[in-house]
């Protein structure tokens, strides 16, 4: 049975791949919120849970040390870590000054987004051609990717990811490592509805060629589709009903 690296194992897009993918893939998941993880360990028994911080290089060192010790190998690495950041480069303050976007802010939403998966998978690739064993790298960007106002440092995140999916794709070719992303759009979750008005939701639909938000097994067909198709590479595969265009 092949397994599955998977980071940000306890969001909601994490809980849908390890419930989709929990009966055919060995599944290492690694998130920061350790009750998250446990939660997940209670409902899918046969997953590996990890606590650790991806941005910190000894946590990152230790962990795949543990699983090299167990002689556990990484045949996919999806990373799925990340944190959504709304703040615009300038906003006016209750006393009515202009307040700039906090640069500790812009650290830590780079931090999480785009550095952590930089060592994450710098990691891997690197065992990975030790070993010269094949490889697949699936990034999840986002539609914010594209350029979202208030989201300067989210979208730059995203949009690097994208850009290190297509100099990784030509770079590790050959060493037999296929590198992909997929950009998901909005989709009709939970999360979705407490984060935008009904109003917004609306205006996403109208945006829409697809007139509707997305359905979660979609981008799990996505995932499926990246991961069976060999010749699928360098890409960053949009998931948005067609709202990218």
């Amino acid at each position: 049975m092949k397994s599955i690296l998977l980071t940000g194992a306890s969001g909601k897009i994490g809980a849908d791949i390890i419930k989709s993918f929990y009966k055919s893939y060995k599944l290492i998941c690694v998130d920061k919120n350790r009750s998250s993880l446990m939660k997940i360990k209670k409902k899918f028994k046969k997953i590996e849970i990890y606590n650790l911080d991806l941005t910190k290089e000894k946590e990152v060192n230790y962990f795949l040390q543990k699983i090299n010790n167990k002689q556990v190998s990484i045949d996919i690495l999806i990373n799925n870590a990340g944190l959504i950041y709304n703040n615009p480069i300038i906003k006016l303050s209750k006393r009515g000054k202009f307040i700039s976007h906090s640069f500790n802010e812009w650290k830590k939403i780079m931090d999480i987004n785009l550095n952590s998966l930089f060592l994450i998978s710098s990691k891997v690739i690197q065992n990975w051609c030790n070993k010269r064993s094949k490889g697949l790298i699936i990034n999840i960007s986002s539609i914010s990717a594209k350029g979202n106002v208030g989201q300067s440092a989210y979208s730059c995140a995203k949009s690097s990811i994208e850009i290190l999916t297509k100099i990784w794709s030509h770079e590790l070719s050959l060493f037999d490592i296929r590198v992909a992303g997929i950009a998901p759009g909005f989709f009709s979750t939970k999360s979705t509805k407490k984060a935008l008005s009904v109003n917004q939701i609306n205006h996403i639909k109208k945006n829409t060629p697809a007139k509707r938000l997305g359905n979660i097994k979609e981008l799990i067909s996505a995932i499926k589709f990246v991961i069976n198709n060999k010749f699928f590479s360098g890409k960053t595969l949009p998931i948005d009903g067609g709202l990218h265009l």
